[in-house]
């Protein structure tokens, strides 16, 4: 495990909160440990650790399963990925992890310590796990070594989505739900995919989900994104943008993909 010290460091050097460093730097661990299970990693965690070095920070492991698991023989398969990043890192756990089942697959929830605190609670981690008849998978998974910026020198890699089809999700996910995040991602990601490809998925991914993508649907919604804009992000990066800029810069892409 690495030194309190370090923690604090790459807190100041990033202007974020050292729990946001303490999450990111147990992620992956657990990125290692949850390799023996069939599942492609996704979300915006999925750009940080495998895509864009540096790339804004994110609470949670988000996962497609590749095969049918049932429940048992999946929350015994992340309490042994637990055990084995506690035995081999040294990191705190507590000893319970919720698990519990989902309308589209499960959500496994791990919580532990590196700064000693005093009475605050533990840091909690979500393993957001999508069934495989819950998610169309439309591009060949990849397997992709994790960015790990930190003195214990951990390596490994992990199976990924493409990156064009985390931003076909990214952009069904703005007419599903309002998390400022998934702007900022598309906004950042524009200029870094092969919009061809995109496109090609991008309706085929939004109808498995009844949602089609309508420009004017976003608009209205633009208000809803602005409240939680600086609330989303403000522990995962220093230098938020301006909400007008990407928001603008966002619909220009929606109107593109909307054809």
């Amino acid at each position: 495990m690495i030194p309190e010290r370090e923690i604090k460091e790459q807190a100041r050097e990033f202007g974020v909160p050292t729990s946001t460093i303490e999450r990111d730097y147990v992620q992956n661990w657990f990125l290692s440990a949850l390799r023996p299970i069939n599942m492609a990693f996704k979300g915006g965690t999925g750009i940080r650790k495998v895509y864009i070095e540096n790339y804004r920070f994110s609470d949670d492991l988000d996962f497609t399963l590749l095969e049918p698991v049932d429940a048992d023989t999946l929350r015994t398969a992340v309490i042994d990925a637990m055990v084995r990043v506690r035995d081999e890192s040294g990191i705190q756990f507590e000893d319970e992890i919720g698990f519990r089942q989902t309308r589209n697959g499960f959500k496994a929830t791990t919580r532990f310590r590196i700064l000693h605190r005093g009475q605050t609670s533990p840091i909690k981690i979500d393993l957001d796990l999508t069934n495989s008849d819950s998610e169309q998978i439309l591009l060949p998974v990849i397997d992709r070594p994790v960015f790990h910026h930190y003195s214990d020198g951990l390596e490994t890699s992990v199976v990924s989505y493409a990156l064009e089809e985390i931003i076909a999700e990214k952009i069904r996910s703005i007419f599903q739900r309002t998390r400022s995040r998934d702007l900022y991602d598309i906004g950042q990601l524009a200029g870094r995919v092969d919009r061809d490809v995109v496109k090609s998925i991008v309706h085929r991914k939004c109808e498995y989900k009844g949602v089609r993508v309508d420009p004017a649907t976003l608009r209205e919604k633009r208000d809803q994104f602005a409240a939680l804009w600086q609330v989303s992000l403000g522990h995962q990066i220093h230098d938020i943008p301006d909400f007008d800029a990407v928001f603008e810069n966002v619909m220009s892409e929606i109107e593109g993909y909307s054809g």
